[in-house]
């Protein structure tokens, strides 16, 4: 936790440009001028007024991708560009040479020579809508009955809870900043940023935490049941901080991300399940969300991916939920009626059994079909996933007995196959809209049971939602 008095720090919401001189490790004495441009949901490119490289390498068609360049900002901000791409480099009339290259990282606060280097003793992370996730105000006011007395403002450090997950040799805690601004005459601003803060039992790059800053993200959008961006990501080194000061310090992380809709007032009520419905429990639940993270990416890939891509056509949503439906059954239940030892032989005898005088490619589409002819059907699958729920949730979830392992089967073999014999029986329009609000709250169920949270509470919460209540009938 920290207080700070405000001064103009960006966010990774914000554009903005740094002037400076930026060189490569390598050559520090070639230094060359530029200008950095951050646009947040397009790309972040420096424009050089010059060249890295001699003339004598230009145009051999290399792909020029230096990993590393440093820079120093006019107003002194130090900058690591992180994995570069050169993408333009010519001559212009009456000599001068220009480059541009593409970014994907921007550090702010040290210089790292090499990729060996990009490494931080912890990493936080401030997400959209975590503070109302987090559902505690720091601050309290008492307004006087007569208005000639004093005002009183109050602000409180909110209570923050730690974990330790073992599993993945860290410890996540939630961690706020107070930031003070205004001219203290006209204007008061008190802000109260909410992080979730990674530090691992060692030093670890920043693949590792980025990888774990991902997953955190799926958490949240799980949780809160809607889009979440990434709005501040700040780490601390070892090393130091700025030439001279040798103490560890602060380095800002930038990177683009494109964003829909962005929403940043998410009430707790709108949320699936705010923090405080977990709080006793988040130790237990963030353990089994990592520890699991690996097994589940195929489904959160395509779960989330519904989120964040709402351009998608409805058939496409439709069919992205009921493949992610199917592969959470067979990373968390298989789904093969034989072991493949048991089947390899009826599978030899059905492929033999193909007549020759039908045509080759014939026989290797048939063969292709039986080599799957030992898993699960769909319905089988969905069937297996249901029997694992509730009565009361079935009844909310399903309009109808045989809802998902009939009419939504139905429909995803005929938006897969297109057979005129299902055409009739497949949902549309309105109807297939309400399918996706039903899977969405399927899988997000049968999610949130994975990691540990008790059914009843998934339910009373969904059902407290006026969102997730209208597709349940409350």
């Amino acid at each position: 936790m920290g207080t700070h008095m405000a001064t103009k720090n960006y966010t990774l919401f914000d554009n903005f440009e740094l002037k400076g001189i930026w060189w490569l490790p390598e050559t520090p004495d070639l230094q060359v001028t530029g200008t950095l441009k951050f646009e947040n949901e397009n790309d972040m490119s420096l424009d050089l007024l010059g060249t890295f490289r001699e003339i004598t390498t230009l145009g051999s068609g290399n792909i020029f991708q230096p990993e590393i360049i440093l820079g120093i900002s006019d107003n002194g901000k130090i900058c690591t560009l992180f994995k570069n791409i050169e993408v333009q480099n010519q001559l212009n009339f009456p000599g001068i040479r220009k480059s541009k290259f593409r970014s994907n990282y921007l550090f702010i606060g040290k210089h790292f020579k090499n990729s060996e280097e990009v490494q931080f003793s912890s990493l936080q992370a401030n997400f959209t809508n975590l503070e109302n996730w987090l559902a505690v105000s720091p601050f309290s006011q008492e307004i006087p009955k007569d208005t000639r007395d004093e005002f009183r403002l109050t602000h409180n450090w909110p209570s923050e809870f730690i974990a330790e997950l073992s599993g993945i040799n860290c410890i996540i805690e939630s961690t706020h900043e107070f930031n003070i601004g205004g001219d203290s005459i006209k204007k008061v601003l008190w802000e109260s940023n909410a992080y979730l803060k990674i530090t691992p039992y060692e030093n670890k790059d920043f693949d590792w935490y980025w990888s774990l800053v991902y997953d955190l993200c799926n958490f949240l959008t799980l949780l809160i049941g809607d889009t979440i961006y990434i709005k501040r990501l700040k780490a601390i080194g070892d090393g130091e901080a700025a030439p001279g000061k040798n103490r560890r310090g602060t380095i800002e992380i930038f990177f683009t991300q494109k964003k829909y809709n962005p929403k940043e007032n998410i009430h707790p009520f709108e949320m699936i399940i705010p923090f405080p419905r977990i709080s006793e429990d988040v130790e237990r639940v963030l353990s089994l969300w990592f520890a699991k993270a690996q097994q589940l990416r195929s489904v959160c890939y395509l779960f989330f991916g519904t989120f964040y891509n709402p351009s998608m056509y409805l058939q496409f949503q439709f069919l992205s939920l009921m493949q992610a439906l199917e592969s959470f059954h067979r990373v968390t239940k298989g789904g093969k009626y034989l072991s493949d030892v048991e089947w390899k032989p009826f599978r030899e005898k059905l492929a033999n059994a193909i007549p020759a005088e039908l045509e080759a490619s014939h026989r290797e589409s048939l063969k292709s079909r039986i080599k799957y002819g030992n898993e699960y059907s769909l319905r089988k699958r969905i069937s297996e996933l249901l029997e694992n729920l509730d009565e009361e949730t079935l009844s909310r979830l399903s309009p109808t007995e045989k809802y998902f392992t009939g009419t939504i089967v139905d429909t995803r073999n005929y938006l897969t196959h297109y057979d005129d014999e299902l055409k009739d029986v497949a949902l549309k329009n309105a109807d297939l809209y309400w399918a996706v609000q039903r899977l969405r709250i399927l899988i997000s169920i049968l999610l949130l049971k994975e990691i540990g949270v008790q059914e009843k509470l998934i339910l009373n919460s969904m059902m407290e939602n006026n969102k997730i209540g209208q597709v349940l009938g409350k």
